[in-house]
């Protein structure tokens, strides 16, 4: 008798432990499966448009006005003669837009404008923006954010040439952008910027912004 008592309290105990183990499982699965998904949608936000030969890519979650300014530089590079000084007139107000609009950023981390930084300039520029004027924006993974953020809706660059001698680049033929940004409502983010911009083979890159 107490043989078949102990047996049956054993099986009760096993089949117990069996059931918080799977449960345990299934909620383990679940979290994966769900932070899995998470970064599948963020990955997954469709091309809309590329500039092949100079390796730019439009994204659908860039800014009304971003889309437009990428059309006008697409159609200047395609052209068999690149007007210099259009295209870097491009690249300010695109890398202007790109960064200023923090309502289109999906995290804190979220860095914009990270295509037109010089490759010798964009540890430091992704940190300094992390610890200033990124750093309080709330994730919008799952879409339900509630925190305003500045909305650019246009940028106007005013282009003349420049000497650059750098520590680790230099450019004869640099030039200086004057950029005047307009946004959707006033939230105390800057109106002008400054920016210095290179030449790395054909392409064009933001070296100093003030």
């Amino acid at each position: 008798m107490k043989k078949t008592i102990l047996s049956v309290i054993t099986l009760f105990l096993i089949l117990i432990v069996a059931g918080i183990i799977i449960f345990a499982v299934k909620n383990t699965f679940s979290l994966v499966k769900g932070k899995k998904n998470t970064k599948e949608e963020v990955k997954k936000t469709p091309q809309v448009d590329t500039i092949d030969k100079y390796g730019y890519t439009l994204f659908d979650s860039k800014p009304k006005a971003y889309k437009e300014k990428f059309s006008e530089l697409k159609e200047v590079l395609n052209k068999e003669e690149v007007d210099d000084k259009e295209y870097a007139k491009l690249v300010a107000e695109l890398f202007v837009i790109d960064f200023y609009d923090l309502n289109s950023k999906v995290s804190n981390t979220d860095i914009g404008g990270l295509d037109f930084i010089h490759k010798d300039a964009k540890e430091d520029f992704v940190k300094t923006s992390e610890d200033t004027i990124y750093k309080y924006i709330e994730s919008n993974v799952y879409g339900g954010r509630k925190q305003e953020l500045p909305v650019v809706t246009s940028a106007e660059a005013t282009i003349t040439e420049t000497n650059y001698q750098g520590k680790k680049v230099q450019d004869e033929n640099a030039y200086i952008a004057e950029v005047d940004i307009t946004y959707k409502k006033d939230l105390k983010y800057p109106t002008k910027v400054s920016l210095t911009i290179v030449h790395d083979e054909k392409k064009l890159y933001v070296v100093v912004i003030k």
